[in-house]
């Protein structure tokens, strides 16, 4: 089974004020249509924030184990639905 790559786990992932931005400039793809950064909010709330423009980068650095949903975020809501970035 392939393990997901998750921004959690990734090195360079970093966030700046309300965003999250990839160090290596890379543009967050797919429904947000090349935004540079994505908001924190799907952080915030503790979503997966798997995505697949991650699954082929090649700068992809994971740095450590990944951190279980319980963990995650630390504004809990009814249910953990994607992020509205």
């Amino acid at each position: 089974m392939v393990e997901e790559r998750s921004l959690y786990q990734c090195f360079h992932a970093k966030v700046k004020g309300d965003r999250i931005y990839c160090e290596k400039g890379h543009r967050f793809e797919s429904r947000w249509r090349g935004k540079r950064t994505l908001s924190i909010d799907g952080l915030a709330r503790g979503v997966s924030l798997v995505f697949s423009m991650c699954e082929g980068c090649i700068d992809y650095e994971p740095m450590g184990d990944p951190i279980p949903p319980e963990e995650r975020g630390w504004i809990r809501y009814e249910s953990n639905r994607s992020p509205d970035i």
